[in-house]
């Protein structure tokens, strides 16, 4: 298995266009072993790597790291947006990330072998469940997260780079998502979503609440936990009690 600095430099070489906005948090600490089946699905909603097409996956769990192998063979640079920090051992988690830990590292060793070109156009990962934590309750580990404009590249970077269109691979647009995505719509980048990979239709992001507002990116930060680490991530804390005699 690759140790972590190996791994994450695999995803985000020195020399490539788009690793600054890799995240770095899920190669912390390496997996006690990365064996995962991973399977590699036939894309159809993309032919070959255009340099004028960038790609963003919002996928459950692993399947942002397979397609993202899938379209590395066709040219497309995968970037690794995942955000929410793994737990401590014996510590439940909301949002489950161990497989697609497992997934990024042997994931690493398929994406060393590809060659791809510094310049290539990016796909970037997201995890469609970063918001679908359930069962919260004290003790548990908090890592839900969520998109910020800032955590994806500026509408005038992507046009530097000869940017003209998106495609966004995802069955549901979600809200933080539609932050970003409209920012970039209303730049004159076209955006085309491709539900289940079917052949992507262009699509229209409705402005969504509090769009470029002063206090946007407080609202999407409420409740979630920073990590100091870095990204999203931390234990709730158990209730205190006290008592006293009057």
């Amino acid at each position: 298995m690759l140790d972590n600095k190996t791994a994450y430099k695999t995803w985000a070489p020195t020399d490539a266009v788009w690793s600054e906005w890799a995240k770095p948090v899920l190669f912390i600490r390496p997996p006690d072993t990365d064996w995962i089946a991973i399977t590699e699905p036939r894309i159809e909603y993309v032919t070959a790597a255009e340099r004028h097409t960038m790609l963003i996956l919002d996928l459950p769990e692993i399947q942002g790291v397979e397609e993202g192998l899938s379209l590395a063979r066709m040219g497309y640079r995968p970037v690794p947006l995942y955000n929410g920090v793994r737990s401590p051992q014996r510590l439940a988690a909301m949002v489950q990330v161990e497989a697609l830990v497992k997934a990024l590292f042997r994931g690493a060793e398929e994406l060393g072998g590809i060659g791809l070109s510094p310049d290539a156009p990016p796909v970037f990962l997201l995890d469609a469940n970063r918001m679908n934590g359930h069962g919260m309750k004290p003790g548990m580990f908090d890592n839900r997260w969520c998109v910020l404009p800032q955590d994806m590249p500026s509408a005038s970077f992507l046009r530097k780079q000869g940017i003209e269109r998106i495609i966004l691979r995802t069955d549901a647009i979600q809200q933080d998502l539609t932050h970003v995505l409209k920012r970039y719509q209303e730049q004159g980048i076209t955006i085309y979503h491709s539900r289940s990979g079917e052949v992507p239709g262009e699509a229209v992001i409705v402005k969504p609440s509090k769009f470029k507002s002063i206090g946007y990116r407080l609202k999407a930060m409420a409740g979630l936990v920073r990590n100091s680490a870095g990204g999203f991530g931390g234990k709730i804390p158990e209730p205190t009690s006290s008592s006293g005699m009057g």
